[in-house]
């Protein structure tokens, strides 16, 4: 049998649809993980062992807490782009009160490889910047969360943006110039355009 596309199974769950809430999970649930899996990787540097919070469980809260107050959503990048926002707040979250713990409040220093191999990046300032970048420009944002954080090639990128190709690239190659040198600064100074 087939299962019906996730936009439906959405609108399904959004009206009550407990059954559908089960469908959904089935269908999302091995994404979110490999989601979750490699960003708590890049956080602490290529490694998931030893850490008390595994994908399989970050993926299943962000799951609980969507189904917990359904919202409606335009549709799967939608509800991919706001799954991962609940899993990266998580994950912060769950690094800071791992290195208060262990090392004193030191904050943890992670390279995202998607946006710049030569800066560190104090991860605290992740969330801050990628909302300056939204103000700024919307579907750039959106952009850096499909290739960042949900891993979408540059191609699956365009198609859930309803974008060419060609003008992913473009915005692509201005959000990474643009939050690397935001969060270089490190400051709240926006950076030079």
């Amino acid at each position: 049998m087939n299962e019906p596309p996730i936009t439906q199974l959405l609108a399904d769950a959004a009206r009550g649809d407990q059954a559908a809430d089960t469908r959904l999970v089935a269908a999302v649930v091995q994404r979110l993980e490999q989601i979750a899996r490699r960003e708590m990787a890049g956080m602490n540097q290529g490694r998931v062992d030893g850490l008390t919070m595994e994908p399989r469980m970050l993926a299943h809260d962000a799951l609980l807490k969507i189904l917990e107050r359904p919202l409606e959503f335009e549709n799967r990048r939608h509800f991919f782009a706001y799954a991962t926002q609940v899993m990266a707040r998580a994950m912060i979250d769950y690094q800071r009160r791992r290195q208060a713990q262990k090392r004193g409040g030191d904050q943890l220093r992670v390279t995202l490889n998607e946006v710049s191999d030569e800066i560190d990046v104090d991860l605290s300032h992740v969330p801050k910047v990628l909302k300056e970048l939204e103000a700024l420009d919307a579907r750039k944002a959106e952009l850096v969360g499909l290739r960042v954080f949900w891993g979408a090639s540059m191609r699956e990128a365009a198609e859930l943006l309803e974008i060419s190709e060609s003008t992913a690239e473009r915005d692509w190659r201005f959000a990474r110039r643009w939050l690397a040198a935001r969060l270089a600064e490190g400051d709240d100074r926006a950076p030079q355009e």
